[in-house]
């Protein structure tokens, strides 16, 4: 049996190939795609040079459809024993256990591990059939959520999705944990000089996407004393409103960096105890730095990584780091105990908050792909989700 999966080839550039779905073998799963959702990091992994078609999509979720005789032994599965037909949603990333990040801060915890493998995204080991990668001429093809089926190699971590909730409300679990992470980075023993987050902390969320929107959620249930929303984008703004009740949205179009500062300073009474950052632009960065108070905290979810930001700039270090003795955090390393707690809350609470609301846009050709990703920076865009056609 022949099925679809999408390649990228090249900058900008992919292809949907037809490749044999693969059986699971003693220790694998292979699932039917339910949903995969684009990933604001996908506009740049869209332009990176390859030398291999590579699979894409790290958010996803899927119906068994084949498993091995020893994947409960194999695949770590929160939820119980795994069955033919069980629905699931899949933390993406694969880490060795070896090395001595993962002996030091234990298996399953990303952005430390020296050979960490994230379905859908590029592998240093694309020629390699011995080891998980995204090369799609490799067997077993399927890694990565955009594609007709997915083949879950052993050690992943992957939860059983409940009967009633959606496939696509599921793969929101990957961008829900990096909020219920950046949350979590900033909780410290209350009362202490460098205080966190508790009852009296201003919150700050610079950009209203899908994430800083959960952020906001989150910090909304955790009973911040102030949430204030930043952006340049109105829609955004409306909506971080509406499903987070923000004590303030500011729109920062037209407005200078000191003015923005100023803007902040002003809303936050001299600045936010706790600055977390979720828009993918440096000069965002430089914003929140001057916008935290003194002794707060500092959370960089946006753009933490090179490939998102590889511009150089060049700043006073006391004024925008040193000065405000802030505890600067960036956000890289998650674990499978965050997205836990991120599919926890999503499932007891999916029915009473709108989180199809981040779903902005659907498709169900693998085709219409790259258009979505065009479509990234156009008015009322959220999120898209490939939801393939019966």
């Amino acid at each position: 049996m022949e099925g679809k999966v999408l390649a990228l080839t090249g900058q900008c550039e992919m292809k949907v190939m037809s490749c044999p779905v693969p059986e699971a073998d003693d220790n694998s799963i292979v699932i039917k795609t339910e949903a995969s959702l684009i990933c604001g990091s996908d506009a740049h992994m869209v332009k990176l040079n390859r030398k291999n078609p590579s699979a894409n999509g790290h958010e996803f979720s899927g119906r068994i459809v084949s498993i091995g005789k020893n994947a409960n032994l194999t695949v770590f599965s929160y939820g119980g024993k795994l069955n033919l037909g069980d629905r699931i949603v899949v933390y993406p990333h694969i880490t060795c256990g070896r090395c001595d990040s993962c002996i030091s801060h234990g298996r399953g915890v990303c952005g430390t591990c020296e050979e960490d493998f994230c379905y859908g995204a590029s592998s240093r080991w694309q020629d390699d059939p011995g080891r998980p990668n995204t090369n799609v001429n490799l067997y077993p093809h399927f890694k990565g959520g955009f594609g007709e089926y997915v083949y879950i190699y052993p050690g992943s971590y992957v939860w059983k999705i409940p009967d009633e909730m959606p496939g696509e409300i599921a793969a929101l679990m990957d961008p829900f944990a990096v909020a219920m992470r950046a949350v979590e980075m900033s909780m410290t023993e209350m009362g202490g000089v460098q205080e966190g987050l508790s009852t009296s902390t201003r919150a700050l969320v610079i950009g209203a996407g899908p994430i800083g929107i959960m952020t906001g959620l989150l910090l909304r249930t955790m009973g911040v004393e102030q949430l204030v929303f930043t952006s340049h984008t109105p829609y955004r703004l409306e909506l971080a409103k509406e499903l987070t009740a923000a004590d303030e949205c500011i729109n920062l179009t037209g407005m200078t960096h000191e003015e923005r500062v100023s803007k902040v300073r002003e809303a936050t009474d001299g600045g936010a105890s706790l600055v977390i950052q979720c828009a993918n632009n440096q000069s965002a960065c430089l914003d929140g730095l001057l916008m935290v108070r003194k002794l707060g905290t500092y959370i960089e979810v946006g753009a933490p990584m090179r490939i998102m930001n590889d511009k150089e700039v060049t700043i006073n270090l006391a004024k925008y780091i040193f000065e405000s003795n802030a505890r600067i955090c960036g956000l890289l390393a998650l674990s499978p105990s965050t997205y836990e707690r991120a599919f926890r809350f999503i499932a007891k609470r999916y029915k009473e908050i709108p989180f199809d609301r981040f779903i902005s846009h659907r498709f169900n050709e693998l085709e219409q792909y790259m258009e979505h990703i065009e479509m990234m920076s156009k008015p009322g865009y959220m999120k898209a989700a490939y939801i393939p056609a019966d």
